[in-house]
């Protein structure tokens, strides 16, 4: 299969979820013998020579996008990325009735709506997602497909002795990601913790820092690379994820592979990857999150069963046999 990838969001950062969603089945496609080009719109790209074109998420230009590359390949796939904090029906309004395409009175959802019968085909995360584009696109099941994530980083082998600290990673300024309550549970319940990732900018810093205070058991360690990553993963006992919205969460994918027990947001589709072997938590709540996080840190709770679990269920060949399955067939749908 030739495939050709869109970022409708034009993501600005590396670690931008979509984009790694995107390389990441590039690099799996790859391996199993197909070919993937990631579109930059500013070259002159032949779409009609590609056998499928897959859209990742729904930017500002979804609209002309979909309508103008109908004309040249109907073979369009859309992932869309819906991580929902609002109700269906509150999306469902979005997608049907806010905005009109004719008067130029539009947003991203009503301009999905208007051009989603030129979609062959939708790529779904999780069950949650699948209901969100059933429900509020009125998209049939059979033109639905779940390719779960894989997780990417190389899997570990045996594991040496896990450290008692918990380990969080994340866009730590991002409201969903829930930071704040986080580090309130540490300072509350006395656990270790660590957090990585980006922060915008010196403000959100300064703040990330006001918040952690004088407390030692909480320590900031900005962006890290690969390697320290892995080793990180590799020494954590715990990792959490007590996120308000979020769509997978690949970090905490991750983190399981590599033996961490897992403690997560009981909101959303995350719940959905691990089968009951994670510890769920309600994200509101300081002591929830708290007291989750100490029980796997003094009794664990689904490892190694869980390692065992995501390395069956969510490395990249499974993933992406399933992947280029689901476009094949869809492809064939039509043909016949």
């Amino acid at each position: 299969m030739n495939y050709a990838f869109i970022d409708s969001m034009g993501s600005l950062t590396y670690n931008n979820g979509i984009k790694i969603q995107a390389i990441m089945w590039k690099n799996g496609l790859e391996k199993l013998g197909h070919n993937v080009k990631l579109v930059n719109l500013w070259e002159n790209i032949d779409f009609s020579s590609y056998d499928a074109v897959i859209i990742f998420a729904m930017g500002a230009n979804i609209y002309k996008l979909i309508k103008g590359l109908f004309r040249i390949n109907e073979n369009i796939i859309v992932a869309p990325i819906i991580d929902p904090n609002r109700s269906d029906r509150f999306y469902k309004f979005l997608f049907k009735f806010y905005g009109s395409t004719r008067l130029a009175l539009s947003n991203h959802y009503h301009d999905m709506w208007s051009v989603k019968e030129k979609v062959k085909l939708w790529l779904v995360r999780s069950e949650q997602e699948r209901h969100y584009v059933s429900y509020c696109l009125d998209i049939p099941n059979d033109k639905i497909a779940k390719v779960p994530l894989n997780y990417r980083i190389p899997e570990v082998g045996q594991l040496g002795e896990k450290e008692d600290f918990c380990l969080h990673v994340s866009r730590l300024d991002a409201p969903n990601k829930n930071v704040p309550r986080l580090i309130e549970a540490a300072k509350k319940y006395g656990f270790d913790l660590k957090l990585v990732g980006h922060v915008f900018g010196s403000k959100e810093a300064d703040e990330l820092q006001n918040l952690i205070g004088k407390y030692s058991n909480i320590e900031y360690l900005g962006e890290v690379g690969e390697e320290e990553l892995l080793l990180l993963y590799r020494r954590a006992k715990v990792f959490a994820l007590p996120s308000l919205r979020e769509g997978v969460g690949m970090v905490a994918l991750e983190a399981a592979a590599y033996g961490c027990e897992i403690v997560l947001t009981d909101v959303g589709a995350p719940k959905e990857y691990y089968d009951g072997k994670a510890i769920l938590v309600n994200p509101k709540n300081v002591d929830d999150i708290g007291k989750g996080i100490m029980k796997a840190l003094r009794y664990g709770f689904a490892q190694p069963k869980l390692k065992v679990f995501v390395e069956s269920n969510y490395n990249s060949e499974k993933c992406c046999i399933i992947l280029n399955n689901c476009v094949c067939n869809a492809i064939e749908r039509n043909i016949m």
